[in-house]
């Protein structure tokens, strides 16, 4: 309420496109330039510079201070606050300013991950923030969670395609870093992690059903499961049915999380012309129309509960890869997860990639749109990263 209507934005803007708070092809620009200088454009464009990582609270102060606003830049710094009082600001910004002490790296450099992620040669540096206090207490009437302090705190089972042997496929190279990113986000998070990489149809279901049958699964309070790339022969759906009530009692109660990094048909939101853009291209039918046939016939609805599936794109179009750091999804997952699981639950941090999803990776010529599936998924699921009992 104080800064908004102090601002000149027709010369502050040219300052956030220097500073690269903004990109001259964000989604966001075009809607903000019909109505520029009205205050809730203005007040949209300020609350957005919140989204923009770490280093945003710095690079806002800068641009104000190089366009005549150096009064607003005292006031957001606390100069001018007078003893006794509260600064308003200072509070908003609070968790932006929080987080410069703990910053996304690529490649061991501190950088502005969200604008270099398409640049980078090197893939991200995972380094997670550790939780200080469990969060699993109830939090709303209504809300239950579910308890999040055993160690290992769950299993994570991580299937990666990488190269195929039996199937005229190109290989995903880079989908190496994808498997290496969720292994150390989840090692230091207090999971127990499983990779299996390169395997058939078959063998792939026989893993996904040993690991459902694990009696190492009594113990932990949590169950990822991670699948980076399907076969022909195998359905998501076939690896959710190894996972209900009944087939894995140890689970039951539990949540459960898929993630699934594929292709889930052959369309485009946007046409692709950039030289290191890829997809992981796979046939199989759309795993929500199983679920929705599996679980409204005979078998009982409760017996598909406590699940989250999350996959990288809408059914019947493309998730697409980088060639050289790994595929969009599992970056900004990793980076949302390593940064923000402490104080934010499951669903939350998955609305969070999708969001990054659309602001940082949306351009004119491609597009990708996370979707997530609760299947009795009704408690929220607090991570506790690095917290034990």
């Amino acid at each position: 309420m104080d800064i908004v209507p102090k601002i000149n934005i027709i010369k502050l803007w040219p300052k956030l496109l220097e500073h690269k708070l903004f990109n001259r092809d964000d989604v966001n620009v075009p809607r903000w330039k019909k109505n520029l200088t009205d205050d809730p454009t203005i007040r949209d464009i300020y609350f957005t510079i919140k989204t923009r990582g770490p280093f945003a609270f710095d690079r806002f102060l800068a641009s104000l201070k190089e366009s005549d606003h150096e009064d607003l830049a005292d006031i957001l710094e606390g100069k001018n606050v007078k003893e006794g009082n509260v600064d308003r600001n200072s509070v908003m910004l609070e968790d932006n300013e929080e987080e410069t002490n703990f910053t996304p790296t690529i490649g061991g450099t501190q950088d502005n991950f969200y604008y270099n992620m398409q640049q980078s040669e090197v893939p991200l540096k995972i380094q997670v923030r550790k939780a200080s206090k469990f969060l699993d207490g109830p939090a709303y009437e209504n809300v239950q969670r579910y308890p999040m302090r055993s160690k290992p705190r769950g299993l994570v089972l991580i299937i990666t395609n990488i190269h195929y042997k039996y199937y005229d496929k190109k290989h995903r190279d880079s989908a190496v870093h994808d498997e290496a990113n969720l292994k150390k986000l989840f090692e230091q998070m207090g999971f127990q992690v499983i990779p299996c990489p390169d395997l058939t149809g078959q063998e792939l279901l026989e893993k996904v059903r040993e690991f459902s049958q694990s009696k190492q699964l009594q113990g932990v309070d949590h169950n990822p499961e991670n699948k980076l790339q399907n076969c022909t022969s195998v359905l998501c759906t076939d690896i959710l049915d190894c996972f209900t009530a009944e087939s894995c009692p140890h689970l039951a109660g539990k949540p459960k999380i898929f993630i699934f990094q594929l292709c889930r048909g052959e369309k485009k939101q946007k046409l692709i012309k950039g030289p290191r853009h890829t997809t992981d291209t796979s046939n199989f039918q759309s795993s929500d129309e199983m679920i929705n046939r599996k679980i409204s016939g005979k078998e009982t609805l409760r017996n598909y509960d406590d699940m989250l599936v999350a996959h990288a794109t809408l059914p019947g179009h493309v998730a697409f890869r980088d060639k050289i750091t790994g595929s969009w999804f599992i970056q900004i997952l990793c980076e949302v997860f390593m940064n923000y699981a402490h104080k934010n639950h499951l669903e939350d941090l998955l609305n969070m990639v999708d969001e990054r999803l659309k602001l940082q990776r949306t351009t004119k010529e491609e597009c990708q749109t996370l979707m997530v599936t609760s299947i009795g998924f009704n408690k929220h699921c607090y991570l506790n990263p690095g917290l034990f009992e």
